[in-house]
Order: C-alpha cells, then structure tokens, then sequence
C-alpha cells in the first residue's frame, strides 16, 4: 500500500462515524428517486463514479446535509486519487469550503488534509500537465503555498518539470497579469510562485538541452517557455 492509498484508509477510518441514512433529504425538483437509489444499492466502498455523479453536484445544496456528505467523502477521493471525477474535482474540492471545512474537527480535517498532500505529490509525479483545479483547490483548503511548492519536484529527469513547462506554457501570463485562474491567490503569493519559477529558469535551460535531441517536441514546449519566463519574469521581480 502506498502512502496515497493509505491517505485513503485514514479518510475511511476517520469519517466511519457518518451512517448512511435510510432516508437523504433532497430537493424533488433536482433530485429523483434513481438518483437516491444509486447511494443505496451498494456499498459504499463499491459505489461508482457514475453512482456519485449526481451527488457531487447537489450535495450540501440541495441533498443531504454535512454528514451525509462526510459519508460519501472517503469514497469520492478515493476515486478521484484513482483517476475519476477529475472534470469535477472544482466542484468537489470547492464543497469543503461549502461545508465549512476549518470549523471541522481537528481529525477530520487533518485526515483530509492528509489525503490532499498525498494526491498533489501523486498529481505532480504522475501527470504531463499542470491540474488547475487541484492547485486552486488545495491552496484554498489549507492555504500552504509553500508546502505545494516543496512537493512539486522540477528536476528535468522527473514528470514534475514537464509539469513546470506546462504551466509556464499555459498558465504565466494568467499568473502574473492577475487572470481569473488565479483570482484566489493573494498577490504576495503570486510573487512568490514567480520568484519559484525564476530559480527554476536553470531547470529549464538545462531540459532543453537534455530533451534537444531526444524529443525534439518537448524540447520546442521548454523552449517557448523559456522564451515566456526571461520575457516576463521581471515584471513581479
């Protein structure tokens, strides 16, 4: 078992207080009796990502109430640490502030707080692009700007540089021109990453060098994001 897997025992473990009710209040116009069958028909650890669907959007709203969602919680990032509900993950991250999450008990948001560390450093290791949604989402549940950084490696030998590269490639100008994909972060924050992404600019010339003959598409993405980076860096110097 992996230390992203155990993060999810720990969810299991912490939130096995919250029963499934027999009966989840829900509003009748938004929520049918198939949709509330779903969460019933099976047991928690075999619900799917389909079953959920419905759930993730109307939960706290307009179906069942905190600990009902506290329920389904160790379930919903269980599948989203296995590659499922990433199109929602906004919407399912977003529900913990919803739901009040820093006047949640110490364990409980700890336990989340657990997972979410272990599912950014499995993010960064695992996938060729920079996940939005995550970052946001994380940033705005514990606020630990530099704990996110410090989990994300950016040696070029490692997936988290071709992560670099896709952010600096998509998402700079948005950073440091105050975009609407980073209206959350506060402005020293924003300095900081900049300042991150600057001492990461050795990084990047010595990947372009690296992947130069190697994957010549790449080495064209870190050389364009070199380009963005000695262009702009200056700018929140």
């Amino acid at each position: 078992m992996n230390a992203l897997e155990r993060s999810v025992e720990y969810l299991y473990e912490t939130f096995s207080t919250y029963p499934l009710v027999p009966k989840m209040n829900g509003c009748p116009c938004c929520v049918s009796d198939t949709d509330k069958e779903k969460l019933h028909i099976k047991p928690l650890r075999d619900l799917e990502e389909n079953d959920l669907l419905r759930y993730v959007f109307k939960a706290l709203t307009t179906w069942g109430n905190i600990e009902d969602f506290k329920h389904f919680l160790p379930r919903l990032f269980e599948i989203l640490a296995k590659g499922g509900l990433i199109a929602y993950t906004d919407t399912l991250l977003g529900k913990l502030e919803y739901g009040k999450f820093g006047m949640w008990p110490e364990n409980e948001k700890a336990a989340v707080e657990a997972f979410l560390w272990q599912w950014w450093k499995n993010r960064i290791a695992t996938q060729p692009y920079f996940d939005h949604e995550a970052f946001t989402g994380i940033y705005k549940i514990t606020g630990d700007l530099d704990r996110m950084l410090e989990c994300w490696e950016t040696d070029f030998q490692k997936n988290g540089f071709r992560v670099l590269v896709d952010f600096i490639d998509h998402y700079y100008f948005d950073l440091i021109y105050e975009g609407k994909n980073f209206k959350d972060l506060k402005e020293d924050d924003i300095k900081k990453i900049n300042s991150w992404i600057g001492k990461n600019k050795t990084n990047l010339e010595e990947g372009f060098f690296y992947f130069e003959n190697r994957d010549t598409e790449f080495a064209e993405n870190i050389s364009n994001a070199l380009f963005i980076v000695e262009k702009n860096y200056k700018n929140l110097k």
